[in-house]
């Protein structure tokens, strides 16, 4: 037998079991139900019901459009009954029996074990009769299986039904990606972390994932290895040898940063935060290293009370994301009524300030820009979706918890943010994500959930306090005889060994700043251009553009207008085509710079110039 006709053989008898299982799933659900088992008959089967006027098997021609016409009006009987024909005839191709079981897993009610337990026999039946056509789109199959045996609980089918992706579609990147994240989702990370192991040697040399992509899959493959560390360790160390051996195949850490979580991950109780800790006054750095900090200890608070860390993590990724965008974002009031006096009188309007740092409570608009950004046309991440919104009202008690924010606060972005629930809950039906998941976010955003965390005892004392509202320092001003300059340095993102710093009058534009880029490094400024204050690039909410571009203006907002922080980062992106990318992060203000100097000049040069056309 040869290797490929074995790896055949027990595909099948995987698939074999995965279905002996899923009808033992369905025979109990239908005595549960006291529902009799309806013997099968060649009536029920009939392959031409789904031709009105037609009664007669060998009207059926291998004339495929005809043949969808009958498919597509098929009910699903008639629709499996026309598959299996198909594929008793040999003339399924891969493609049609692709689209075929597609369009039937489409009618199915994949919440009803027997439906479900009806798909993987018809899969059995295409793996068995037809395997070459199976392979080629095998693992579409395969992650449908798991996402039904999730859905029924059987966790020890995922690791066989996993097998394939340590071989032959071990490639097949973007699949795997799906499957990644919802087995993460649910906590089952040790099948994955097996799998991708054995994954990793062909996904390292092939020619078909970038480079992007290999460096993707060893960046989740460690966060997994990690995560299934801090479950099993008595004792978890950042500083582990046998973890770190572990991980070493894959890469290396960032510097410090298994230091600075892994006692966050694995504390008992979160550390004693104060508002001011994520005020204006604290650096970029200092804010992003506070920022991450919180954030894990919030997975591990997440993790006490059952969330599995790699579910916390895709929250983590996500809050991450939102607080650094807001972080570029001026503050706006945000307004609460409170309502529901006896009798039904209202209180009057109280201002209820959120953010209360800016940064750290996701508003409404920019959960939504996230969970948008989960579904494109292409690709969507629903689990991630899921799990930002799932584990918010959470997040929102922990800051509240922690006196970052109000509880009056807590409530109001609560209300704000509940629509948000239903319109993800629509988007993740409509991927068919597993009920499981879609059940989880349900309940977090139920009447009874949030009315616990609002009545949660432990916020009465806080409740009884003002809302703490941060103090905002008043923006620098020139002194007497001088001009105030704001001084950046501005790194080139090919190549980080080249960097420049350059000063600029704060009454000067972002226009002012692009021009004195390209002298810098001795580009011609003949073509368009974007800054993009949230570091993001081709993220409009934060754009602005040459003024012959669409957008806002770069020429229209002056640098003092941009109120940065110290040590602040944006992204300065010229020509959409070849996209030349430069980091851009305030390193001083100098209220006392001279006003002889022309400005913007260039303070410091490292490393030569690069080349505008045709240098990568």
């Amino acid at each position: 037998m040869s290797k490929k006709e074995e790896r055949r053989r027990r595909e099948l008898e995987r698939l074999q079991q995965a279905i002996e299982r899923q009808k033992a799933e369905a025979r109990s659900e239908r005595e549960a139900e006291s529902h009799p088992e309806e013997p099968e008959t060649e009536e029920k089967v009939q392959p031409d019901r789904g031709r009105p006027g037609s009664s007669s098997e060998a009207d059926v021609s291998w004339d495929w459009d005809r043949f969808w016409e009958r498919f597509e009006a098929a009910d699903l009987e008639g629709k499996e009954a026309l598959f299996e024909k198909a594929l008793a005839s040999g003339e399924a191709g891969s493609g049609g029996a692709f689209e075929m079981l597609g369009e039937i897993r489409d009618t199915l009610d994949l919440d009803d074990p027997q439906h479900r337990a009806r798909y993987a026999a018809l899969v059995e039946e295409l793996c068995e009769g037809a395997p070459d056509v199976y392979g080629e789109n095998a693992g579409y199959y395969q992650r449908n299986l798991i996402s039904d045996a999730i859905a029924a609980g059987r966790w020890d089918d995922v690791p066989g039904l996993l097998v394939p992706f340590a071989d032959e579609l071990a490639t097949d990147l973007d699949l795997l990606s799906e499957i990644i994240d919802q087995l993460s989702y649910h906590g089952c990370i040790q099948p994955l972390i097996q799998v991708m192991a054995q994954a990793w040697p062909t996904v390292q040399h092939s020619d078909e994932v970038t480079d992007w992509g290999v460096d993707d899959f060893a960046g989740r493959l460690m966060k997994l290895h990690l995560f299934h560390y801090l479950e099993t360790a008595e004792d978890p160390r950042a500083t582990d040898p046998e973890f770190r051996e572990a991980t070493a195949p894959y890469g290396e850490w960032e510097d410090g940063w298994l230091e600075r979580v892994v006692p966050r991950l694995t504390a008992p109780k979160p550390s004693e935060w104060e508002i001011e800790d994520f005020g204006p006054n604290v650096d970029a750095d200092q804010w992003e290293e506070n920022l991450t900090s919180l954030l894990a200890e919030f997975v591990a608070d997440r993790h006490r009370a059952g969330v599995p860390y790699s579910r916390g993590d895709m929250a983590w990724i996500e809050l991450g994301q939102i607080a650094r965008y807001q972080l570029t974002m001026l503050p706006k009031p945000f307004e609460a009524e409170r309502r529901g006096t006896p009798g039904g009188r209202r209180r009057k309007k109280r201002e209820v300030l959120i953010p209360a740092p800016v940064p750290l409570v996701p508003r409404y608009r920019n959960v939504e820009k996230s969970v948008v950004d989960l579904f494109p046309f292409l690709g969507a991440e629903p689990y991630r979706a899921i799990a930002l919104m799932e584990l918010l009202p959470s997040y929102l008690h922990f800051l509240a918890r922690l006196g970052l924010i109000h509880p009056d606060q807590m409530d109001a972005a609560l209300d704000e943010l509940r629509p948000l629930s239903g319109q993800t809950l629509r988007l993740v039906k409509s991927h068919r994500t597993d009920p499981r998941a879609i059940e989880a976010l349900r309940a977090a955003w139920s009447s009874a959930a949030l009315t616990a965390l609002k009545e949660d005892s432990e916020l009465a004392e806080a409740r009884q306090s003002d809302v703490q509202r941060v103090s905002r320092p008043e923006p620098p001003t020139a002194q007497p005889g001088a001009v105030l300059t704001f001084t950046f340095k501005v790194t080139y993102l090919r190549d980080p060994d080249v960097w420049r710093v350059i000063e600029i009058r704060e009454d000067q534009t972002l226009d002012d700043l692009h021009y004195a880029i390209q002298v810098a490094v001795d580009f011609d400024a003949d073509h368009l251009y974007s800054f993009y204050m949230s570091n993001r690039a081709w993220d409009e909410m934060t754009e602005y553009s040459s003024p012959y571009a669409q957008g806002p203006s770069a020429g229209g907002v002056k640098i003092r207008d941009l109120t940065l922080r110290m040590k602040q980062r944006f992204l300065y992106l010229f020509d959409y085509g070849d996209e030349h990318r430069f980091e851009v992060q305030l390193v001083d203000v100098d209220p006392g710079a001279p006003t002889e100097e022309d400005y913007p000049r260039i303070v410091e040069s490292h490393g030569e110039e690069p080349v505008q056309y045709g240098g990568w």
